[in-house]
């Protein structure tokens, strides 16, 4: 008889640890869908499930979710409030699932301050991702976080429009994958005229305060830009046209062009032999008189012209003898633009 009772209270001490420990693992399965956002009870009570197993609440699961939630609040301070059918997460109080070193910390304050003044597109989405691991940090964390100067600022371009949110969707969903259409904004056409362009997108990048499409164009209003690669900015696609169309993109890419770029850099600007190297391959030969010769690879001579005219008259393309032209064009026409009388 003592041996029956010893027994059965081991079996039941070990339910009772075993109980305990799978009741507060449910909770902290509770509070990780918590972080991610508001959260109605049913879809509480399934996300547990999925990550733990059927079994993990009791028959009344409802009723299990709110002895869990008041057991949160309890224990750990957390503050979840319940509105509109929908639990809210608001503060973790003691239950900080989160610590950084003071590097990472310092490394999270820039990253949040970049995001808040960027014109990324998805800066918004940056914004929130910071918020939310902000939210794991202890109270005393945070408030050195808020502390943190804002070094290095970091400055870029502010662009006057931004491009619909549903576009930069659409061309997720399509990149390396179908064929799309749309009306494009060209600069070199009138202000209200638009070209149509079918093609096959591959990358989507920010420069300079603007997001670009790359994509290969296989058809155009213009024939002169059929059959290449081009750059769309992002907001100069009319959005009421863009259409992805049932065409699949094949499994290789048409090559990309590669033209090969030499270029000397002034003294003034490379004697330090601390210059940045814009392009592919980038490769240096600093000269006796403190010069630099750079070769390099670039697979768009509009985009070359661009970052070669930032160095004034400090840089001398030599090759190739397409992006010259395009340079000396354009020097010709600066020429022209301040020769003429400037009105008051």
């Amino acid at each position: 008889m003592t041996m029956t009772t010893t027994r059965t209270r081991t079996r039941q001490t070990g339910g009772d640890k075993r109980s305990s420990w799978e009741t507060f693992q449910r909770r902290l399965g509770v509070v990780r869908r918590l972080i991610r956002g508001p959260a109605t009870p049913e879809t509480l009570i399934a996300a547990v499930k999925q990550t733990m197993s059927d079994e993990t609440f009791p028959p009344d699961a409802r009723s299990a979710l709110r002895h869990d939630l008041a057991a949160l609040r309890r224990e750990f301070g957390c503050v979840i409030t319940f509105r509109a059918g929908f639990y809210t997460l608001e503060d973790l109080g003691r239950l900080a699932l989160l610590d950084l070193a003071d590097e990472e910390l310092e490394a999270l304050a820039f990253l949040g301050r970049l995001a808040a003044e960027s014109a990324l597109p998805n800066a918004a989405h940056l914004v929130t991702l910071l918020g939310r691991i902000t939210s794991l940090l202890p109270p005393e964390r945070q408030q050195q976080l808020a502390r943190i100067p804002n070094h290095p600022q970091v400055e870029v371009p502010a662009p006057v429009y931004d491009p619909p949110a549903h576009t930069l969707a659409t061309l997720k969903r399509a990149l390396a994958r179908q064929q799309i259409c749309f009306g494009y904004r060209s600069p070199y056409q009138g202000a209200n005229e638009t070209i149509q362009h079918r093609v096959a997108p591959y990358r989507l990048f920010h420069r300079d305060g603007h997001t670009y499409l790359e994509a290969y164009c296989y058809e155009c209003d213009l024939e002169s830009l059929d059959n290449r690669y081009l750059l769309y900015r992002l907001n100069r696609i009319v959005p009421e046209t863009l259409r992805v169309l049932p065409q699949c993109l094949p499994p290789v890419p048409p090559p990309r062009p590669a033209y090969a770029l030499r270029y000397v850099l002034a003294p003034d600007v490379a004697c330090q032999q601390d210059i940045s190297l814009w392009f592919d391959e980038s490769r240096v030969t600093f000269q006796p008189d403190g010069s630099a010769l750079v070769e390099a690879q670039t697979p768009s001579l509009w985009q070359a012209r661009q970052v070669i005219l930032r160095y004034r008259e400090h840089c001398r393309v030599l090759e190739p003898p397409e992006l010259v032209q395009m340079i000396r064009e354009t020097l010709d026409r600066m020429n022209e633009i301040y020769q003429e009388e400037v009105l008051p």
